[in-house]
Order: C-alpha cells, then sequence, then structure tokens
C-alpha cells in the first residue's frame, strides 16, 4: 500500500471516528427524558469495563492489564473522564446540540495549558495565537446561544460544555502521562472499570427503567465509545498525527447534520462563524503541536 492510499484510509478512519463521537454525545437527546445522563454515563463504563476486560482475559489469559505503576494517574484520569461526559451529555439538553458540540471541541487548548505550566512544554507563538482562535470561536458560540435564548437554561447548557471541554482537556493530559507508561489496553481497560465503579452509586439513586428502543440506544452507548476509540488507533497507525488529528473537527457539521436532520435545528450566522472559528483554531493548533512533537 503506498503512502497516498495508506493516508486514505487513516482519513478515513478519523472521519469515522469524529462521526462516532458525535451520536455518543447525542446520547442523552436520542433516549429521552426518562433517562438522566448519570443513567448514561454509567451504563456507557459498565459496558466498555465489561466488553474490554472479555477482550483482555482473551488474549492475554491474566491479570496483567490491571497491573500499573501509576494508579493515581489512572484514578485522576477516570474522574476528569466521568466529569466530562456528564458535562458533555448533559448541555445538549439545555442548547443547540452543535454548539455543545464546537464548545467541548476546545478541549485541545486545555490540554496545551496544562502541558505547557506542568510539563514545562514549550509553546510558539502561532501556538497561542491558534489556542485564542479557537476559544474566540466558543466565545462567539456561546453569545449567539445567549442571545438568542435569554436567560435560564441557556445559560445551563453553556456551563456545562464549557465544563466538558475542561475536564475533557483534563483527560487529554494524563492520557498523554499515562501513554508513556502504560500498555493501551490497560489505559483503557482500568478507566471504565473505574468510571463504572464512581458512578454505580449515583446511577442507582436515579435509576429509572427503560425498555423498547431506548433500552437498545442505551445499550448501544458503551459499543460506540469503543468503536469511536478503535477508530482514532486505526487513524493514529496508518498516518502521523498532524495528518489525522485535525480531521477530529468533522464532529462539529456532523453535528450540525444531526441537529438539522434529527433535532430540527438551525444554526445562524453568528454560530456557523463561532464553529468555523474553532475548527480553524483547532486545526491550526493541532498540525502545530504534532508538527513541533515530531
Amino acid at each position: 500500500m503506498n503512502r497516498e492510499s495508506a493516508h486514505l484510509r487513516a482519513i478515513g478512519w478519523a472521519l469515522s471516528g469524529a462521526c462516532l463521537y458525535t451520536l455518543v454525545f447525542a446520547s442523552a437527546r436520542f433516549i429521552g427524558p426518562q433517562s438522566s445522563p448519570i443513567q448514561i454515563v454509567f451504563m456507557s463504563y459498565l459496558i466498555s469495563a465489561v466488553m474490554v476486560a472479555a477482550v483482555a482475559v482473551f488474549r492475554l489469559r491474566g491479570t496483567g492489564p490491571l497491573r500499573t505503576q501509576v494508579p493515581g494517574v489512572h484514578l485522576a484520569r477516570a474522574v476528569a473522564s466521568v466529569l466530562a461526559q456528564l458535562c458533555l451529555i448533559s448541555a445538549p439538553l439545555f442548547i443547540a446540540y452543535e454548539d455543545a458540540t464546537a464548545i467541548g471541541l476546545t478541549d485541545s487548548v486545555v490540554t496545551m495549558l496544562l502541558a505547557v505550566v506542568l510539563l514545562k512544554e514549550r509553546a510558539g507563538l502561532l501556538q497561542w495565537v491558534a489556542a485564542a482562535t479557537c476559544l474566540l470561536g466558543a466565545v462567539v458560540v456561546a453569545r449567539a446561544d445567549a442571545a438568542a435564548s435569554g436567560f435560564g437554561a441557556p445559560e445551563i447548557g453553556l456551563a456545562l460544555a464549557a465544563g466538558g471541554a475542561v475536564f475533557a482537556g483534563v483527560e487529554l493530559f494524563f492520557i498523554k502521562i499515562l501513554s508513556e507508561r502504560d500498555d493501551p489496553i490497560t489505559i483503557i481497560l482500568i478507566v471504565n472499570l473505574l468510571g463504572a465503579l464512581l458512578m454505580l452509586g449515583p446511577a442507582m439513586w436515579v435509576w429509572e427503567p427503560i425498555t423498547g428502543r431506548d433500552f437498545l440506544w442505551l445499550m448501544l452507548i458503551g459499543p460506540l465509545l469503543l468503536a469511536e476509540e478503535y477508530c482514532w488507533i486505526k487513524a493514529l497507525r496508518g498516518a502521523r498525527a498532524m495528518v489525522v488529528v485535525p480531521f477530529g473537527y468533522a464532529s462539529i457539521p456532523f453535528a450540525a447534520a444531526v441537529g438539522a436532520v434529527v433535532f430540527h435545528e438551525h444554526l445562524g450566522g453568528q454560530e456557523i462563524a463561532g464553529a468555523a472559528l474553532v475548527v480553524i483554531g483547532g486545526i491550526a493548533l493541532a498540525r502545530l503541536s504534532t508538527q513541533k512533537a515530531a
């Protein structure tokens, strides 16, 4: 397979991952009000943990994937992951789904800031400009949403989307640390086990029976999350990060399509401009960061 063909395949995997991302974080809207985001997040971790554990036992035949020298980092990553999922899945209940997606995708800026402050990594002027552009886009989207909807629930949605971006960025920072110390299957298995344990009590407290189509969708969330992760692994193995990472921002047009077709939402000019700034800034930041790391 030549390089061009390999890159096209890798881009295809990245686009698939971006599409799956939009479906996972629309789950609360798909399932409906009878199931809380807490219940949805718990089930996603539980089902994913069972699936990954089965693969680990079958392939590795032992408890090796649970052994780690940095359990504290895994716990911190799991807490950040749980909070990120809760925020990002809840946000579309209060604001337009595509707006929540655009704001949530500013997580790369948080990761960059943490790397600069805590890992003493250096960021060039262009990286700071790209990060500022990405954040400016999120502010434009937020102001458009607040202006269009007034006070009340939209402010909750905007706060949840921004919180989700912060926690997702923190999680990416911890993944960066863990990727240098543990095997990928260890990282995936531990976060899902810890996530399920952390959410068990809250989920039992708010649990509501779900049947029919909503139950089937709830059962699909875990596999969809694992499929998304698998797509990104395949994408990153098939091409350099600077080639495929920017295609993650395809989540925004995918979210706009889902919002228009499924939820009958439509973007205004200000939302489109803000989302475009998030995409431009995010892609530039991803490319500059991976070029510097290469």
